[in-house]
């Protein structure tokens, strides 16, 4: 049994007749004629009375007919949704992010783009850690990502596009009253209580932080780890404690928290937009408009 056997028999079936859905097709009649025998004979049933030049629908031509006009409804829908998933118009794109930098510049915008371009794409977006976003990738569970770059970031295996380099800030909660308006000196901060993030969240950057903070002779009180920068603020703004977090937040300042900067502390780290090195038709319309905006 083919489509066409299909596609025949419901021409048939929704116009009454042989030679009216031979007309509808545009093929002869006896080929309609032979393809519903051949269907008849392969299911072993009749479908069809034949009356004269006139045919009804046996009970079990009418049950077929329901069942292969949703057949036919389920392919045509089928081969329309694959043809815009093949032109990068239609389908399902899973994208990681990080929260900390999704409230400002590249990475909303892109989104929003997209969205409106291209709006029977689902997004499926997934809060996750840079190093989380990589190994998804790696694994073929995301399509994109947009995170921060890492010693794990395989440039063989992975197409990094980069966006924008942050760096790193105090927060502080407002109860805490400094000297100067300006960037902090090693004195105004030293001896107060951090919140940290343990070092198996983000290696590289834990690093990179914890020599910057001995660059300046910084000797951290840590009182309490958390594992994203959305806890640490919370604590900030609790009053637990100061937290040395991404200027990325600086978009989205809490209640109760103010942001500064240290004195000769910099930890500068790449914000990337990342793909596998073969992405699909989808993701490369999210990687074109992700790298549009740079020169906007």
């Amino acid at each position: 049994m083919e489509l066409r056997h299909l596609r025949y028999f419901v021409a048939v079936a929704d116009h009454g007749g042989i030679s009216h859905a031979a007309d509808r097709l545009r093929i002869a009649q006896p080929a309609v004629s032979r393809q519903i025998k051949d269907l008849e004979a392969e299911m072993g049933v009749d479908l069809l009375l034949r009356e004269g030049r006139r045919v009804v629908l046996t009970d079990a031509g009418r049950a077929f007919a329901t069942q292969a006009r949703a057949i036919l409804a389920s392919t045509d829908a089928a081969t329309y949704e694959a043809q815009q998933i093949a032109k990068g118009t239609a389908g399902r794109l899973r994208i990681g992010l990080l929260e900390s930098a999704s409230w400002s510049g590249h990475m909303p915008i892109a989104l929003n783009r997209y969205a409106r371009r291209y709006p029977d794409v689902r997004l499926d977006i997934s809060p996750m850690s840079s190093l989380d976003q990589i190994d998804a990738l790696m694994a073929g569970d995301l399509d994109a990502g947009f995170v921060y770059r890492q010693n794990s970031l395989d440039d063989e295996k992975l197409n990094a596009h980069w966006l924008r380099t942050d760096d790193v800030v105090l927060a502080a909660s407002t109860d805490l009253v400094f000297d100067s308006d300006g960037p902090l000196e090693l004195e105004d901060i030293d001896g107060l209580p951090l919140v940290a993030f343990p070092r198996a969240v983000a290696p590289a950057y834990h690093d990179q932080l914890a020599d910057a903070w001995r660059g300046i002779g910084l000797d951290p009180v840590i009182v309490q780890e958390a594992e994203n920068e959305t806890t640490m603020l919370s604590l900030v703004s609790a009053g637990v404690g100061c937290a040395f977090v991404n200027s990325a937040n600086m978009h989205r300042p809490p209640e109760r928290v103010q942001f500064r900067q240290v004195q000769g502390l910099s930890v500068p780290i790449e914000f990337l937009f990342i793909t596998g090195k073969n992405p699909g038709t989808l993701t490369q319309g999210l990687s074109e408009i992700t790298r549009q905006i740079d020169t906007q």
